[in-house]
């Protein structure tokens, strides 16, 4: 994948966030209102610090992406072992690739919870999410079994795109956990934008070229 698409993605999914932000119409995000408001930052002395329970709340969530993006990892390390990727240098180069930034993020995530003041969820009690039969299927053609692997692979990273979304938007209460969440959301649609691409074309046998040139 270029620079200038990566960028473009980049973009795009922050210029998403900046719009769910916008909850009163006004098109400012909670940061922003409150040190934009000129009468209520002069009276209160600028933003309010985060009450304990809401740091509380935000360690529990976090903790939760911990789970998840080991259990990403989980996935990915599972599917490397697969003879139908092992065998595609393009496919297990980029899996690969994918696999770091999840490490990344858990990593950041982990860093954040530390920075709240919480305890880190042990993420070795993270559990792989479960693998779809025809992956398994020793019956299908191995370009089949590839194609669902990689189908699987988009639906996970969408999902998790979709949960950064959401606790950007409407569930994290702490800007600190907010902006980290913010730092990890464009990756992962940067990761769906890639699967889409690769299976635009969803018959015949998966385009290994275009898988690399594409990430």
């Amino acid at each position: 994948m270029s620079l200038d698409r990566r960028h473009f993605l980049a973009l795009g999914s922050s210029a998403l966030l900046l719009a769910a932000c916008d909850k009163g119409g006004d098109g400012k995000c909670d940061d922003q209102k409150s040190s934009g408001d000129g009468d209520k930052a002069k009276a209160g002395g600028g933003a309010s610090k985060p009450t304990p329970e809401a740091i509380a709340a935000d360690v529990k969530l976090i903790n939760t992406g911990i789970l998840l993006e080991q259990g990403a990892i989980l996935a990915y390390t599972a599917a490397a072992g697969l003879p139908f990727i092992k065998s595609d240098k393009a496919v297990l180069t980029i899996a690969g690739q994918f696999m770091g930034h999840h490490k990344e993020h858990r990593d950041a995530l982990i860093a954040a919870v530390k920075k709240l003041g919480g305890t880190p969820a042990d993420y070795g009690t993270a559990k792989a999410p479960a693998i779809p039969k025809p992956i398994l299927d020793e019956a299908l053609a191995a370009d089949q079994r590839k194609i669902a692997t990689l189908k699987f692979a988009r639906d996970l990273e969408r999902q998790a795109a979709e949960a950064y979304h959401k606790l950007i938007a409407s569930q994290l209460q702490t800007e600190a956990a907010k902006r980290g969440a913010l730092e990890i959301l464009p990756t992962e649609a940067m990761h769906v934008a890639v699967y889409d691409l690769v299976l635009k074309a969803e018959k015949g046998p998966v385009n290994a070229g275009m898988f690399s040139n594409q990430a």
